[in-house]
Protein backbone atom coordinates (compact mmCIF):
# COMPACT_ATOMS: atom_id res chain seq x y z
CA UNK A 1 0.00 0.00 0.00
CA UNK A 2 1.31 3.27 -0.97
CA UNK A 3 1.21 6.37 1.27
CA UNK A 4 -0.24 9.37 0.03
CA UNK A 5 1.33 12.61 1.05
CA UNK A 6 -0.10 15.96 2.15
CA UNK A 7 0.85 18.86 0.15
CA UNK A 8 0.17 22.57 -0.41
CA UNK A 9 -2.13 24.01 -3.13
CA UNK A 10 -1.30 25.95 -5.64
CA UNK A 11 1.79 24.01 -6.14
CA UNK A 12 3.90 27.20 -6.86
CA UNK A 13 2.46 29.83 -4.01
CA UNK A 14 0.46 27.21 -1.33
CA UNK A 15 -2.72 28.92 -0.26
CA UNK A 16 -3.83 26.10 1.56
CA UNK A 17 -2.55 22.37 2.80
CA UNK A 18 -4.17 19.22 1.92
CA UNK A 19 -3.94 16.09 4.04
CA UNK A 20 -5.14 12.95 4.04
CA UNK A 21 -6.49 10.56 6.32
CA UNK A 22 -5.53 7.42 7.50
CA UNK A 23 -4.34 4.94 5.70
CA UNK A 24 -4.05 1.74 7.10
CA UNK A 25 -6.52 -0.69 4.88
CA UNK A 26 -5.68 0.77 1.50
CA UNK A 27 -5.92 4.00 -0.25
CA UNK A 28 -7.18 7.27 2.18
CA UNK A 29 -11.13 7.90 2.63
CA UNK A 30 -10.97 11.33 4.18
CA UNK A 31 -8.76 14.42 3.55
CA UNK A 32 -8.78 17.78 4.96
CA UNK A 33 -8.45 20.89 2.96
CA UNK A 34 -6.61 23.40 6.08
CA UNK A 35 -4.71 26.93 6.48
CA UNK A 36 -1.17 26.88 5.91
CA UNK A 37 0.16 28.11 9.13
CA UNK A 38 -1.68 27.23 12.48
CA UNK A 39 -4.14 30.08 13.22
CA UNK A 40 -2.45 30.95 16.31
CA UNK A 41 -3.13 29.37 20.15
CA UNK A 42 -6.53 30.79 20.38
CA UNK A 43 -9.33 28.05 20.91
CA UNK A 44 -11.53 29.12 17.76
CA UNK A 45 -7.96 28.48 15.59
CA UNK A 46 -9.01 26.90 12.20
CA UNK A 47 -7.64 23.46 12.18
CA UNK A 48 -9.29 22.80 8.73
CA UNK A 49 -11.70 24.60 6.29
CA UNK A 50 -13.64 21.41 5.00
CA UNK A 51 -13.25 17.84 5.74
CA UNK A 52 -13.88 15.45 2.48
CA UNK A 53 -15.14 12.00 2.18
CA UNK A 54 -14.19 9.84 -0.80
CA UNK A 55 -13.75 6.54 -2.42
CA UNK A 56 -10.50 7.54 -3.90
CA UNK A 57 -8.53 4.50 -5.62
CA UNK A 58 -6.13 6.60 -7.87
CA UNK A 59 -3.74 8.93 -6.00
CA UNK A 60 -4.06 11.41 -9.60
CA UNK A 61 -7.58 11.75 -9.34
CA UNK A 62 -8.06 12.60 -5.54
CA UNK A 63 -5.71 15.33 -5.83
CA UNK A 64 -7.78 16.65 -8.97
CA UNK A 65 -10.97 16.92 -7.20
CA UNK A 66 -9.47 18.35 -3.98
CA UNK A 67 -7.75 21.06 -6.12
CA UNK A 68 -10.45 22.49 -7.24
CA UNK A 69 -12.59 22.29 -4.15
CA UNK A 70 -9.23 24.17 -2.77
CA UNK A 71 -9.44 26.30 -5.12
CA UNK A 72 -13.10 27.46 -4.41
CA UNK A 73 -11.88 27.99 -0.46
CA UNK A 74 -9.32 29.93 -1.64
CA UNK A 75 -11.61 32.06 -3.67
CA UNK A 76 -14.40 31.86 -1.13
CA UNK A 77 -11.78 33.27 1.90
CA UNK A 78 -10.05 35.74 -0.32
CA UNK A 79 -6.74 33.53 0.33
Amino acid sequence: MAHWDSYGYPENDPKVWITFGPQKDGPPSVAFIGPIQPEGDSPKAVEHYQEVAGRWTDELVAHEELDKMAQAIIEQKHL
